[in-house]
Parts: structure tokens; C-alpha cells; sequence
């Protein structure tokens, strides 16, 4: 690994459904102080939904023009169930404390 190149260091791959995917990579250290230890956990998963669209570094999402879709595209589909949004940013903010989980893996 190249560390000029990388830009994270860890990413977690999270069903979406039975066919759909997301890989969401951890906050860079500047993202990573929104969360504030003694922050509610509402308050804390605020931080991470206002931070999971520019964190989601890959997917088998396509936008209407066959390309892969953004990940602020990404999230405007999923964020309106207030179930599938929640279980994700759960997920996500499992792997951040820098362990890795059978799903998580070191960015090439």
C-alpha cells in the first residue's frame, strides 16, 4: 500500500438487500471529531447520517444512466426507510472503533 494514495485505511462492506451492497470507509480523523464521546446517541447518529454519503467509497448501485451511482444518490434512496438507514449506520458505526471484523478489510 501506497500511503500518498490511500486515503482510508479501513472500509466495511454492508448488505443493503439480498442483491445490493455498499462499502463505507472510516472517518478521516477530521470527520471522526463530529463524534463527540459525550454526545447523545441521537446526536451521534445525526453526525453519522450527515456524514455516511461522502464516506461510501464503492457499491453495485447504478444511476438511471448505467453508471455507478454517487454515494449522496446512494443514501437518498435508503435514508427515507427509517429501518434499512438505521440498521446501516449501525453497522457502520460498529466498525469504526479501528478493529476488523469479518467484513472489514484494509483498503488497497
Amino acid at each position: 500500500m501506497k500511503l500518498k494514495d490511500c486515503n482510508f485505511v479501513f472500509t466495511v462492506k454492508i448488505d443493503v438487500d439480498a442483491e445490493s451492497w455498499i462499502e463505507v470507509r472510516e472517518p478521516s480523523m477530521l470527520e471522526f471529531k463530529q463524534f463527540q464521546k459525550d454526545e447523545s446517541t441521537s446526536a451521534q447518529m445525526e453526525a453519522a447520517r450527515k456524514l455516511i454519503p461522502s464516506c461510501i467509497v464503492d457499491s453495485n448501485f447504478e444511476g438511471d444512466d448505467g453508471e455507478k451511482a454517487s454515494g449522496a444518490d446512494i443514501w437518498k434512496v435508503i435514508e427515507p426507510s427509517a429501518s434499512l438507514s438505521t440498521r446501516i449506520l449501525n453497522k457502520w458505526l460498529s466498525s469504526i472503533p479501528f478493529r476488523i471484523d469479518e467484513n472489514t478489510k484494509a483498503s488497497d
